[in-house]
């Protein structure tokens, strides 16, 4: 008794078991497990040797082995073609093929040699055909009209559960990728480093794709070359390869049509200029996309693969809107680091406008010890020991207006340390010494921090100082007097509070002390308390002001402290 017979049943055992078998595959939403449950019903229901279950290529027009049973595993590399054999012939037409005799059939393709029948049906969901369920047997007449009818049904619901699986795997693959753009989305928006943000792009962008290298080049201000600015994956022959001109590479299409470029082999392309270096970098298949804001294109992103691919229309769409949400938080960073620029700017030109309401004041401190050291040399006298001590001590006085003019004045970069503000206040005061004095303003100070700093640039706190002391002192116009006291509170936060007994400030413009330009001053730009606002928030401090028009104003500033402690320590 051969192997077919004693398995096969009859005909209502069979149909029972086909029936089962429909509920064991329907129960798996796993493309791969419901194709290992189909194949292993057919052979079954059929008391097949063997068999495989097919998936059709129709843009390449290849038939691809996805299971199998009866075979060794290199017949996965079995690529027939759309009408060759009899599972291609099968997937040509669209009909199911029984024969009982491979050895007497033309169309029959040799895979393995002991088969001597076959027996393969198509798959088809909703009238478009997906692949073919065959069995084979190594007898011959091992299938008839009823094993058909069988496979014929169990290949129907199969297509479904395939389907299904497709749509289930599909739907559990758009859920990931969402979830790892809103993910992408989150870290590339939560930061204003355009660094940061461009090596977030092309980490997240090689993990999600799958690629051996990621990159991102920016166009040129005149929009002739393309500069490498960002990689993920590749050594630095990559990182070091020269500017692209846009109008002769390959990546350049992308410019000149605002589209996708999709190659499959980048080495065989003629304008691909480092073929030498692809191989190298073990590189093949190629998607670039262009970075778009605002109708403009800023760069590429592109996405290298090591073997030959060709990206689905999935893939596609998906780097696409990566590319759409990049575009934006680079734009953003962008114009983040120009208005950074532009701040440091204006903060240079106030302090330059504060200064040039100090010049005739300092102008004439400095006039004084002149006019001493000459009356000296100008005496004929053979100089003393006290008309040297007196020549130094009002040079030492010049030396030092010059020099923390020039501190406050020179661009300098940013660095916060260990800020005494009892001293800083001080050195404010001396360079507003002349024209407190000219004012007749009195200044009364307490100061009780000692022993407590504040982590800051002392540049841009002198700043803050300087334009809160001018602005106290130009709102008195006769005599008047100006309060200056620090303390630690409670929370161990430095409170230093700066009083005049001035004119004050409207109601008016109370309500928008911090907007740039506004400003009760005939003279002023109205940007010294919008950029006060900003230099205290950037370290971590804050501002508030109160004030009774006629009475005078309150300007309160709190910082966090570091005590004697922290700074040994650190």
């Amino acid at each position: 008794m051969n192997q077919e017979s004693a398995i096969k049943k009859t005909g209502e055992d069979r149909f029972y078991q086909l029936y089962e078998l429909f509920r064991t595959i329907s129960s798996s939403l796993e493309p791969a497990r419901a194709l290992d449950l189909i194949i292993d019903a057919a052979v079954k229901i059929t008391g097949a040797s063997g068999g495989s279950l097919i998936m059709i290529d129709w843009q390449k027009k290849i038939l691809n082995i996805a299971v199998s049973r009866g075979f060794t595993r290199s017949i996965r590399s079995v690529k027939l073609k759309v009408g060759e054999g009899i599972t291609g012939w099968v997937a040509a037409t669209g009909k199911p093929l029984l024969v009982r005799n491979v050895r007497r059939d033309r169309r029959y393709v040799t895979v393995k040699e002991d088969i001597q029948s076959e027996l393969a049906v198509p798959l088809v969901v909703e009238d478009k055909l997906i692949g073919v369920l065959n069995v084979d047997s190594t007898h011959a007449d091992a299938f008839d009209e009823e094993d058909l009818d069988l496979l014929t049904l169990l290949s129907r619901q199969s297509a479904q559960v395939i389907r299904n699986g497709q749509l289930f795997d599909t739907s559990r693959k758009q859920l990931e990728q969402m979830s790892t753009l809103i993910e992408i989305n989150k870290a590339i928006t939560s930061t204003l480093s355009l660094e940061k943000i461009l090596n977030q792009i092309v980490e997240r962008t090689a993990r999600l794709m799958k690629s051996k290298i990621c990159s991102i080049l920016f166009l040129t201000d005149d929009g002739r070359e393309l500069i490498l600015k960002a990689q993920y994956g590749g050594g630095t022959d990559y990182s070091h390869k020269p500017n692209l001109k846009v109008d002769s590479c390959l990546i350049g299409k992308v410019i000149r049509t605002r589209g996708s470029l999709q190659v499959p082999d980048i080495t065989r392309e003629s304008d691909y200029f480092f073929k030498d270096l692809a191989r190298q970098e073990k590189l093949k298949s190629l998607l670039s996309v262009p970075l778009i804001v605002r109708e403009r294109v800023i760069g590429v992103l592109n996405i290298y693969k090591s073997k030959q691919y060709i990206f689905s229309d999935e893939e596609c769409v998906l780097v696409r809107t990566f590319a759409d949400l990049c575009s934006v938080a680079i734009e953003n960073a962008r114009l983040y680091e120009k208005m950074i620029d532009l701040e440091e700017q204006t903060r240079r030109a106030e302090r330059l406008a504060a200064v040039g309401e100090l010049s005739v004041g300092i102008a004439h401190e400095i006039r004084n010890p002149l006019t001493i050291v000459k009356m000296i040399f100008e005496s004929g006298s053979a100089l003393t020991k006290k008309d040297t001590k007196v020549i130094s001590q009002e040079l030492n006085r010049m030396n030092q207006i010059i020099s923390q003019l020039l501190d406050y004045t020179r661009p300098k970069e940013i660095t916060q340390e260990a800020c005494d503000v009892k001293q800083n206040l001080e050195n404010t005061l001396f360079l507003l010494g002349p024209q407190l004095d000219k004012k007749n303003i009195k200044i009364v100070t307490d100061y009780k921090t000692q022993g407590f700093s504040v982590l800051a640039d002392p540049v841009q706190l002198q700043q803050v100082f300087l334009n809160l002391l001018l602005n106290a002192c130009d709102s008195i116009d006769g005599k008047g007097k100006i309060s200056i006291r620090c303390k630690i509170t409670r929370e161990n936060m430095m409170q230093i509070s700066i009083r005049d007994n001035g004119s004050g400030i409207t109601k008016e413009i109370q309500g928008k002390l911090f907007v740039p330009f506004t400003t009760s001053k005939p003279k002023g730009l109205g940007l010294g308390l919008s950029i006060v606002h900003r230099i205290l928030k950037a370290h971590s401090g804050s501002i508030e002001i109160s004030s009774l028009p006629g009475k005078g104003t309150t300007v309160t500033v709190i910082l966090p402290t570091i005590n004697s402690e922290d700074k040994q320590s650190s």
